[in-house]
């Protein structure tokens, strides 16, 4: 027999129904005395209407209205045929088969008959009105064909919330009956009783929670309840009897059903086949112990003995089971329900009361009670759940402590009767503790091994004990030899539960992870990921390790295919031991998951709104950052001049561990707009990027910053010496920074020489007098990448040109001349000496000028002081200043002494040395997109200091008089010997520019000079001004006469 309380009725039915309510002409109900199947002639109301017109004659149908607060009750059968009444029309015969249902008058009847039965019943006992109390819902009833329904001959409740519907099942030609007499028709109303009672949403989908045993049972026995009543049994003639079972409810292991909570039948395992009616069985012997009482003494299966219960008979009971009703929740349980009863009996009749103790007593003869003893507990008490399993299933014991007590043994078992897999703990150390009212206790603890989920029994005795432990009242003498009561107990199934999605998720198709929360004491989870519900066809089956972290992670150790469904399911598992093997918890739920496209978002764009203007950047590059996407072999970084990345301009892959890196740009023109993406790769399969960055490339975003020489430094004219420019990374990404390019422009002309570095220098060695020929000099810095593109120039650092001061070379420093004696104050001339201009002679005794020497003017190079113009023994300083130059140069001085003797006033003939002097050129080759600069000629000439031009050869005695300058690696090498002494000059001068006249402005013609191996004019860069070609700057010209450059020859 078969009970379902969660089968919906199908739509086509329930419109069936709900259509069979409409109106009749002149309908009503009326009494007609018909034979039922089980319960003979009966007088049963039924309905009586007119036939359609133009008919006149009257048709009774086995259905009734709503009458006297009861509900309507709507009765059809269906067949293969389709939905039939039950009819009886003229000639009259109260045989209601005129419709040709394959189901008999009489089944037809008694379905009837049983539903208005059991509802007077209902009201007269307990004062409710049909189904919901009030007898508003309607009742549906259908007496299905077996072929039509595929299920055994059953009766079974259905409901969806709305409306409720009886389904009542047989083979039309089978040997089997309906199952609708009285008791079966009561159970099912029962059901729909509770229904209404304790609210729909209390209804547990589980199949095998143990409310629904509870239900059942509770069905069971008021279906013999009801059908007692119908009979007008007196309740000392109570009839126990269930004639779906052919058993006696008073003792249900006659039909193998449970009558000992966790004990022999009860069912713990839950599977597909899982039904919940045996369970009931408990419920069923604690009615009847609780109605009958029990006279002797027994004991259950658990090893609890109970004796002389007394009984309060039928009605009480039904009273107490009535009341509780409304109090079942989705969740109860045997003990839940025990709670529940004596919570109704105390209100009934009070506590402690004779019913109150009766419930009680009851309860504990059917294994729901703790099964302690007055002197010895043993936990976890019996008819508990949830009990950790992890690490171990501890069993304490505490007792009346006893210096007697020498050892104890714990039994363990998953059987009631410890048939099997027993565990056996002997345990012999104690510790003593302090119990209620100051008692001076015992406990041991026993550790087992079993798996999640599963029902344990435990039971202990006293296994040895001192001499004499039994003799006079020692009350754990029962306990000698003797297990006590055994206590069953549930364990916790260590289920993990996904979270914080339950049902379902997206994932990334690479390397996804689901999250779950932690389950305690767990070492390790297993995660499994299937294309099908059933885990069948699993594509992961791995394991994730275990944090104890409140949120659990797994990753899915498999790429999936993008858009699939997939499930996923996990479990807690523990490692392997001796005594255990597949220690594991239950598995979760399963978890729908779809494999989503793997994505990631680029980190400055997530704060960029739609209507942003775009995000200025410098035109080397700039570094971009994403969100990591585990899985991704590669991330590919595009950059383009289209939002649709049709135009792309520069790509680079990256390595899959890699959230960062730095573009690079080509050249572009200032304030091009750009889009940013980055995609992440997984072999040949891309993913997506969330959004896209759109920047904007700017010449003055991103700049060097010029250090030295400090800003508005002065230099002397032709006279730079060797000095460094140096500048800072300023506000570049140096990782975009291939080298610099120094510029250095001449002022007021605007010729301009460009220096490339060495890579990434931050200063340059300037080594070309010729640059400081000008009023002025402007120096900048720009940044170049890899690709060519340049930024703008750095703000600039101005230097001024002032005309030289001369140099004097008589009196040497720290020289000695003769003050006895006229002597000449003797200089080389300055290198630029305007018109008008002259030399300003002082000479200082102590910091203070001497008379007549005092700024004292001329433009010879050297000046005569007399005979006696100085005071032998003393020192002197001479400066000589060139009158057009300014006060920001330092004027150079000179230190003598006069002395009477030994002193010089002629300079030393110079020394004759030999010297070489290295003339180096460079033009450009052709390379990629540059076009060469023409070959060039440079005309030599060597001026000694008193103005002669000197013969020049090479090493090779070959006469030099000019360098042809045809590749990036032209040069020359001159060779003086025995020469004296002294500043000469080296005239260099532009003979010829080959045709095409071409010059290659980003890598300009220069020439180098070096004097004895050691530069004097480092990449002297040969300047042009097409503009004003006649400018004195525009030296890319046949006949130009470079400056004079200065060759200090020791």
């Amino acid at each position: 027999m078969y009970y379902n309380y969660s089968r919906r009725i199908t739509a086509a039915a329930l419109l069936f129904l709900l259509n069979s309510l409409a109106s009749f002409a002149q309908q009503k109900n009326v009494d007609r005395s018909i034979m039922t199947f089980y319960d003979g002639l009966q007088t049963i109301r039924v309905l009586e209407y007119v036939e359609p017109a133009p008919g006149t004659n009257k048709i009774y149908r086995l259905e009734t209205l709503a009458e006297n607060g009861f509900p309507a009750i709507v009765l059809t059968s269906n067949v293969q045929m389709g939905y039939i009444k039950f009819e009886d029309k003229l000639p009259y015969d109260n045989v209601f088969n005129d419709n040709a249902s394959p189901f008999t008058s009489a089944e037809g009847a008694q379905t009837l008959y049983s539903f208005q039965s059991i509802m007077k019943a209902f009201d007269s006992r307990f004062g409710w009105k049909g189904m919901d109390g009030t007898g508003t819902a309607t009742v549906y009833a259908i007496m299905g064909d077996a072929q039509k329904y595929p299920l055994s001959a059953s009766a079974s409740y259905t409901t969806n919330g709305i409306s409720d519907n009886f389904l009542f099942i047989k083979e039309v030609n089978g040997v089997k009956n309906f199952n609708n007499g009285i008791e079966t028709v009561a159970h099912e109303f029962l059901h729909a009783i509770m229904r209404y009672k304790r609210g729909f949403e209390n209804y547990n989908p589980d199949k095998c929670a143990e409310m629904h045993s509870i239900e059942e049972g509770l069905a069971d026995i008021f279906g013999i309840y009801i059908h007692n009543k119908v009979k007008q049994t007196p309740p000392q003639n109570f009839d126990w009897k269930f004639q779906g079972y052919n058993a006696t409810l008073a003792n249900p292991k006659g039909f193998l059903f449970p009558d000992t909570y966790n004990g022999e039948y009860y069912k713990n395992d839950c599977h597909l086949t899982f039904a919940p009616h045996p369970n009931g069985g408990v419920l069923y012997k604690w009615s009847y112990l609780l109605s009958e009482g029990f006279p002797g003494s027994a004991y259950n299966d658990l090893g609890y003995g109970y004796s002389n219960l007394t009984g309060i008979g039928i009605e009480k009971c039904i009273e107490i089971l009535w009341q509780t009703i409304s109090k079942i929740k989705k969740y109860t349980t045997y003990p839940a329900l025990r709670t529940y009863t004596l919570e109704t009996a105390g209100q009934l009749y009070g506590l402690n009361s004779t019913e109150y103790l009766a419930v009680q007593n009851a309860w504990c003869a059917v294994g729901v009670c703790d099964n302690n003893l007055p002197a010895f507990s043993m936990s976890p008490a019996n008819a508990t759940n949830f009990i950790d399993p992890w690490p171990t299933v501890d069993i304490n014991l505490t007792w009346k402590n006893n210096n007697l007590v020498q050892e104890w043994e714990v039994q363990m078992s998953p059987k009631y009767d410890f048939s099997d897999s027993v565990q056996t703990v002997k345990l012999t150390n104690f510790t003593a503790v302090i119990g209620p009212n100051q008692t001076l206790m015992s406990t041991a603890t026993a550790k087992g091994y079993f798996h999640p989920g599963k029902k344990v029994y435990a039971r202990a005795k006293i296994s040895q004990a001192g001499a004499n432990f039994c003799k006079g009242l020692n009350p754990l003498c029962i306990l000698y030899q003797k297990f006590g009561p055994t206590h069953a107990f549930g364990l916790k199934d260590k289920k993990t539960n996904f979270w914080p999605a339950t049902k379902s998720t997206s994932v990334k198709a690479w390397k996804g992870q689901v999250t779950w929360q932690w389950v305690d004491d767990a070492e390790r989870y297993r995660l499994q990921v299937a294309s099908d519900s059933m885990f069948t066809a699993l594509v992961y089956d791995g394991i994730a390790p275990y944090t104890g972290n409140f949120m659990e992670t797994g990753e899915i150790g498999t790429d999936l295919t993008i858009g699939q469904t997939y499930y996923a399911r996990v479990r807690a598992e523990r490692l392997d031991l001796l005594k255990l093997k597949d220690n594991h918890g239950a598995w979760s739920d399963p978890l729908v998951i779809t494999a989503s496209m793997p994505s990631t978002a680029i980190s400055q764009a997530k704060t960029q709104k739609l209507n942003d203007p775009p995000f200025e950047v410098g035109t080397l590059g700039r570094q971009v950052n994403w969100d990591p996407v585990p899985g991704a072999s590669n991330f590919v970084v595009q950059v383009a001049t289209d939002d649709t990345f049709n135009s792309i301009i520069w790509t680079k892959t990256v390595s899959g561990n890699l959230a960062s890196t730095t573009m690079l740009f080509p050249p572009l023109a200032n304030l091009t707009d750009l889009f940013v993406r980055v995609l992440p790769k997984n072999g040949p399969i891309f993913g997506v990027c969330s959004n896209v960055w759109r920047i904007k490339v700017d010449e003055a975003k991103a700049l060097a910053l010029m250090k030295g020489p400090p800003n508005g430094t002065t230099f002397p004219f032709k006279d730079f010496g060797v000095n460094v420019i140096e500048w800072k990374s300023g506000t570049l990404n140096m990782n975009t920074v291939d080298y610099f390019e120094l510029v250095l422009t001449k002022k007021p002309s605007g010729v301009t020489a460009t220096f490339p570095t060495q890579g990434k220098k931050f200063d340059f060695l300037i080594q070309d007098p010729l640059l400081l020929n000008d009023n002025g000099l402007q120096a900048s810095v720009i940044a170049v990448n890899a690709l060519g593109a340049k930024t703008a120039q750095s703000l600039p650092f101005d230097y001024n040109i002032c005309p030289d001061h001369p140099a004097v070379f008589f009196p040497g420093d720290l020289g000695k001349v003769d003050p006895t004696k006229d002597f000449k104050v003797e200089w080389f001339p300055s290198q630029s000496f305007a018109v008008g201009s002259q030399y300003l002679l002082t000479i200082k005794d102590g910091g203070v000028a001497i008379p007549g020497f005092k700024d004292k003017p001329t433009t010879n190079h050297f000046m005569t002081v007399p005979a006696g113009t100085l005071v032998n023994g003393k020192s002197y300083t001479v400066t000589v200043r060139n009158s057009s130059s300014c006060a920001a140069l330092l004027v150079p001085s000179t230190f003598f002494t006069a002395v009477g003797s030994g002193g010089s006033n002629q300079p030393q003939a110079p020394k004759l040395v030999d010297f070489t002097i290295e003339i180096q050129g460079f033009r450009n080759d052709l390379d990629g997109l540059a076009w060469e600069t023409s070959d060039y000629v440079l005309g030599i000439e060597l001026i000694d200091p008193d103005g002669n031009v000197l013969a020049l050869i090479d090493p090779n005695g070959a006469s030099v008089t000019q360098l042809l300058v045809d590749s990036e690696n032209s040069g020359v090498v001159a060779k003086g010997n025995d020469r004296p002494e002294g500043k000469y000059k080296l005239r260099l001068k532009m003979v010829n520019i080959f045709n095409p006249l071409a010059y290659y402005p980003f890598d300009q013609p220069r020439f180098s000079v070096l004097l004895n191996g050691q530069p004097v004019i480092s990449n002297h860069v040969i300047t042009v001004d097409f503009v004003n070609p006649a400018s004195p700057f525009h030296e890319w010209q046949v006949g130009f006469q470079f400056g004079d450059i200065n060759l200090d020859i020791k």
